[in-house]
């Protein structure tokens, strides 16, 4: 049985309904039954499988699914920072406005953040995620865009895995688990030891093996 990755290309534009034709594009030409999908890429193949009846079996991992509210004060600082060449002061705006750092990071000194960002990301690193922030931004604002719309994935009739990291915030895990609770034939397990990256790096073949072990 055929599979698909949801996974945008880097550059492209970014609008869910964009996102669900592309993948919708990909489904008709390989008559792919199965598909997996990360962040973003989860809410766009849950936003596929609710809209049209075309996947048998999904995972994923740590969907973009907004089962509760989502911060958006972060966005025009971020925004301002790009615009002005500054890449390090806007991840710093996101990560501590987003939801999704340990809190004290929020009480840390903006200067200190900046600075502990360009230590800690070796140039390799840094290099593969700069081209990422402009998306990083337009990602966030249409999840954001869902809030109202979570009971809507009740019409997903695929069987879903839904899988997040033991290393994500239980506030987190609440929301996955809401998600669970939402779609009709679905489960939900924590990975340990794995974050919200988990599909990446030295993690990515432990996601990968149980996300097979589900769809094959």
């Amino acid at each position: 049985m055929a599979g698909a990755r949801c996974q945008r290309p880097s550059g492209s534009p970014v609008h869910l309904t964009k996102e669900v034709d592309d993948l919708l594009a990909v489904q008709a030409e390989t008559g792919a039954r199965l598909a997996f999908g990360h962040s973003y890429g989860g809410l766009v193949v849950l936003e596929t499988a609710r809209s049209f009846q075309v996947f048998e079996r999904i995972a994923v991992y740590e969907p973009g699914v907004p089962a509760a509210p989502v911060p958006i004060g972060w966005m025009a600082p971020y925004r301002e920072r790009l615009t002005a060449g500054d890449p390090y002061g806007a991840f710093v705006h996101f990560i501590r406005g987003s939801g999704g750092a340990p809190a004290f990071v929020s009480k840390l000194p903006f200067w200190y953040l900046r600075l502990a960002l360009r230590v800690g990301f070796r140039e390799e690193s840094w290099l593969r995620m700069r081209p990422l922030l402009e998306a990083n931004l337009a990602e966030h604002k249409q999840i954001a865009a869902q809030q109202g719309r979570f009971a809507a994935f009740s019409a997903v009739t695929a069987s879903v895995l839904l899988l997040c990291g033991g290393r994500s915030s239980d506030a987190s895990r609440q929301e996955f688990a809401a998600v669970r609770d939402t779609l009709p034939h679905a489960t939900l397990e924590t990975l340990d030891g794995l974050d919200h990256f988990g599909p990446e790096g030295k993690s990515a073949s432990v996601v990968a093996e149980r996300a097979l072990a589900f769809l094959l």
